[in-house]
């Protein structure tokens, strides 16, 4: 069985000023139940006429099995078209989530760059820990902002997602191809130390001169790193980038005996990254063992791996335990992993 797919579609407010451009609905009747109920009474046909939303989704072809994922701007226009199309499509069955950008609001030039930001960081953060692995994922660019669709393209091209779009009422669906993105990732490699610290925050430009020398600095700046009073930080772009790395390099933490164990024998680092790719029986359950950690077991191998996983928290590998016979003697015995000693490290999916 192949990996769920999920389409993440930004929602505009086309549905409703189609509405009322048709005279269906009265200019100060704006609510997701009055969309909704117009959107039921219509034909497939017209449904995609009214809806870029609708248009995209129902010519790529979605079902049950697929995950929706609907984003709107922090606006009562997309809040409203958003809600409507989350009660039209999980009325059929289909899981749909859903997410506000804060920032992307009709204030300011000020405010929509922020909220262009903020953007970025919701997108990435569809990314983070296992999300990668665990779905094949597609963006329906159909709809939304415009001004978004580049950035869009770029985080789909750099984790290795697919964009479709239609034009209008075209039939046919297109896909976007990904912009030629050639970024030498060993610069981040080489200073992800650093890389972590400006991500949390502004860091003083001096010190991202040492980092990096002047002659590097300058081919990073401003396409990864924003310079401005004295200070640098990521820009969107560097975002992006980042939050690939971060992906692809996941942050983790060794038991001083789970580290002896990979540093042997290097198959079971490779178990460990099929763990974290979830390529294994997740949260197996044990009968007989007492214990602060969690259990992945590689059934065909007898290998089982024992962590600790809390939140949003990198993983903590307890114990990794290479026969049945290991893994008897093991929950045979109190075990207390949450105070065993751990190694922060990065690997390599």
């Amino acid at each position: 069985m192949g990996k769920q797919r999920r389409i993440i579609t930004n929602i505009g407010g086309t549905i409703w000023l189609n509405l009322k451009r048709m005279n269906a609905a009265p200019a100060d009747e704006l609510s997701s139940s009055a969309i909704v109920s117009y959107l039921r009474k219509m034909s497939q046909e017209d449904l995609k006429k009214i809806s870029p939303e609708i248009n995209g989704l129902e010519t790529f072809g979605v079902s049950k099995d697929d995950l929706l994922i609907f984003i709107a701007t922090n606006t009562e226009v997309s809040r409203e078209c958003m809600e409507a199309l989350t009660d039209f499509y999980r009325s059929r069955g289909i899981n749909v989530v859903t997410r506000v950008v804060e920032g992307l609001t009709d204030d300011s030039s000020t405010a929509f760059k922020k909220g262009i930001a903020d953007y970025v960081d919701l997108i990435i953060g569809l990314f983070d820990r296992d999300e990668q692995w665990k779905y094949d994922t597609f963006f329906n660019a159909t709809s939304g902002y415009r001004s978004l669709i580049p950035y869009t393209t770029i985080v789909a091209a750099v984790f290795d997602s697919r964009v479709f779009y239609l034009y209008e009422n075209s039939p046919h669906l297109l896909e976007l191809p990904p912009f030629p993105i050639n970024f030498d990732f060993a610069i981040i490699e080489n200073h992800s130390t650093f890389f972590e610290r400006v991500e949390r925050d502004c860091l003083p430009a001096e010190e991202a001169r040492k980092e990096f020398g002047y002659d590097l600095l300058a081919k990073i700046v401003p396409q990864v790193l924003l310079e401005e009073d004295g200070l640098v930080y990521l820009s969107n772009f560097g975002k992006i980038l980042w939050g690939r790395y971060t992906v692809s390099n996941p942050e983790i933490y060794f038991s001083d005996s789970a580290l002896k164990v990979v540093d042997k024998d290097s198959v079971y680092l490779d178990y460990v990254k099929k763990m974290l790719r979830g390529e294994a029986e997740a949260d197996h359950k044990l009968h007989e063992y007492i214990g602060d950690a969690q259990c992945y077991k590689f059934a065909a191998k007898g290998v089982r791996i024992f962590y600790i996983k809390s939140g949003d928290e990198p993983f903590r590998i307890a114990t990794i335990l290479k026969d049945h016979d290991e893994y008897e003697r093991y929950i045979k015995t109190r075990q207390h992993e949450a105070d065993f000693n751990y190694n922060k490290t990065r690997i390599t999916l």
